[in-house]
């Protein structure tokens, strides 16, 4: 009958993988703990994302809507005869806004923080103010800090501020909290509400910016990210809805109108990139700023018609020498700005990325190490079960890098496969630990006798020309001692053969109890047995044997409940190679021995047979 896959040695199997299971997960947990295992694991993993995450943005398209006006190099090398050193003042943005309002754009968002007045240039400073209060669609940026003069710290208009309602217990903004507002130019704030916050965190195992936040805390209410403010407000005119609040449902997602982005337990989003570098379309500030000189003289514009018209127009700094410049899964340099206007993409298609919980990654990799441990256990031929190992975690990298471009779900992957080959390797040592217990116990069947316990006498036989070979080589001896039990046929028909069994499983283990490790005793068949004793004389054979007869006469044999008796044996005595040469002339001794002690009456060792008459009764 076939054996099924649930059957007692498999069970067995499973056991051992659980029981490994929960050893690798402690030693995980334990290693984190005291030799700060995690963050090794974290930072790989966060490698692992960058790459599945620069391969997929290679297929995603970016909103078309979305451009950015670049303060590039270049642009400070043009303006620089016409506006001097950078900082520029500030009319200057003032121009690109009016030339920017004139094209028709949905948005204009500077990335920029206009913090102090500009002395000598404080009109200009004021024009901008003026300008950007002008219009409902332009945004610029603020940003928080922390400084222990926290009772200095500025109130902030409540306009600035927006209402969250935060269900989930697991989002905390306690590292978005801040205690001091950076200013920018008063007649700003009280020009306009459009102003976002620009505060940006790296991941802090090795400073790459993977996620943006949301919401920033200070004095106990909150202000959004500048891409936040400027998306919702885009969703609010464009979808024509009305929200007075944000809400962070209890799964862990920012609701904007029907989009749903998972934030992490710091509320912050990570981020879904784009292309590779310079995703979106860049126009230099310079082309822009002279296009708005262009307009005024009534000369032809650097910059296509209607290019502008309804698209969200970001402001930023992209000048290496300006230093707003981030290290990214995509790039080591990638412009602030660009950061920013990726956010404001994602929030726009609804789609950040969702990191999977712990506790789900955790039972990804039990899942896995099981397939792995059936795997090594149920194939034989280590190269397969190994080829199959193999396939399976690449599947899975597959799969976690579909599942990353297709559903935006971030599994982990170095876990997973750490956990993967601790289980192999776990898994292939019990198996040949399994194994070699199983060749055991299959050579124990092979070289034990069942009733007894005691070697049978087949591995008598090859343990016994091992002796004879080991005393030609060294030059030494050993004995042999052939055993009967007296009168057996009696407990057998007295007492029936289960009583007879009896005698002969006591017998056995009375004799093993009775020689030293380095002998043998074996059943040579029926009632007989037999004793290799290694490096003894016939004198000291002699005197084991007497030793071991007195032990089985003067203790009584207990049957069964209620039932004792007396057993006794004969033995007979063989020294090789003085008695015999050959394991057929010792038998023959040592058993002509054992009749002697029969004929003598028993219950004793058999004086030494002539060797003479053995080689008679041989010849005959």
């Amino acid at each position: 009958m076939l054996k099924t896959i649930w059957d007692k040695k498999t069970t067995r199997q499973i056991a051992y993988f659980l029981l490994t299971a929960l050893a690798i997960i402690f030693l995980w947990f334990t290693a984190q703990k005291i030799f700060n295992f995690g963050h090794l694991l974290e930072a790989y993993e966060l490698k692992t994302f960058d790459l599945r995450a620069t391969m997929a943005a290679k297929n995603r398209q970016h909103n078309p809507d979305i451009v950015i006006v670049s303060i590039d190099d270049n642009s400070l090398e043009v303006l620089q005869d016409e506006l001097g050193r950078w900082p520029w003042s500030r009319d200057v943005y003032a121009k690109a806004i009016e030339y920017l309002e004139t094209q028709n754009v949905d948005s204009v968002a500077f990335d920029l923080m206009f913090i102090g007045n500009q002395k000598g240039f404080e009109h200009k400073d004021m024009e901008l103010a003026a300008t950007i209060g002008k219009y409902d669609n332009v945004y610029t940026s603020m940003n928080f800090d922390y400084r222990d003069n926290a009772e200095l710290a500025p109130d902030l208009p409540y306009k600035l501020k927006v209402n969250v309602e935060n269900n989930s217990e697991k989002v905390d903004f306690t590292g978005f909290t801040y205690t001091y507002a950076r200013l920018i130019l008063d007649e700003i704030i009280q020009a306009t509400d459009k102003i976002g916050i620009i505060n940006f965190r790296r991941d802090p195992i090795d400073k790459i910016s993977r996620r943006a936040p949301t919401f920033f805390k200070y004095k106990d209410d909150y202000y959004p990210y500048l891409a936040f403010k400027v998306g919702a407000d885009y969703i609010k005119r464009h979808e024509k809805i009305n929200f007075d609040k944000f809400l962070i449902s209890e799964n862990e997602e920012l609701v904007i109108s029907d989009r749903k982005l998972p934030l992490d337990s710091t509320g912050s989003m990570i981020i879904n990139w784009y292309g590779g570098d310079r995703t979106y379309d860049y126009i230099p500030f310079w082309k822009v700023y002279k296009s708005a000189q262009n307009l005024k003289k009534g000369e032809l514009s650097l910059i296509p018609e209607d290019y502008f018209k309804d698209k969200i127009v970001w402001v930023g700094v992209t000048a290496v020498s300006l230093y707003d410049i981030k290290s990214t899964p995509l790039s080591s340099v990638y412009p602030g700005v660009e950061v920013q206007a990726t956010v404001l993409n994602n929030i726009l298609d609804g789609k950040a990325i969702k990191r999977v919980s712990k506790s789900t990654d955790l039972i990804i990799s039990v899942l896995l190490g099981f397939i792995i441990a059936l795997a090594v256990i149920k194939i034989r031929e280590p190269v397969i079960s190994s080829l199959i190992c193999i396939a399976i975690a690449l599947s899975y990298i597959f799969l976690a890098s579909y599942l990353l471009e297709h559903y935006l779900t971030w599994i982990g992957i170095i876990g997973q496969v750490a956990f993967m080959l601790i289980t192999f390797t776990a898994m292939y040592i019990i198996k040949y630990v399994l194994k070699s217990k199983d060749f055991e116990y299959t050579y124990k069947l092979a070289t034990t006798d069942g009733l007894t316990d005691l070697y049978n006498h087949r591995y008598f036989q090859e343990k016994l020309k091992e002796h004879m070979k080991k005393a030609d080589k060294n030059g030494t001896r050993f004995s042999l001692v052939l055993i009967d039990i007296d009168f057996f046929k009696k407990f057998n028909d007295t007492y029936g053969h289960q009583a007879g069994d009896e005698v002969l499983r006591q017998v056995g283990q009375r004799l093993k109890r009775s020689i030293k490790p380095a002998d043998l005793v074996a059943r040579y068949g029926g009632e007989e047995m037999v004793l290799i004793l290694a490096d003894a004389d016939t004198e000291n054979a002699s005197i084991i044997a007497n030793r071991i007869c007195k032990i089985m006469s003067d203790n009584r044999f207990k049957l069964a409940e209620g039932l004792e008796v007396d057993v006794t044996i004969s033995l007979g005595v063989a020294t090789y190679p003085i008695h015999g040469k050959t394991s057929t002339e010792l038998i023959e001794f040592a058993d002509k021995g054992l009749y002697n002690a029969k004929e003598n009456g028993r219950n004793q060792l058999g004086p030494l047979p002539d060797i003479s008459e053995i080689t008679k009764t041989g010849q005959k």
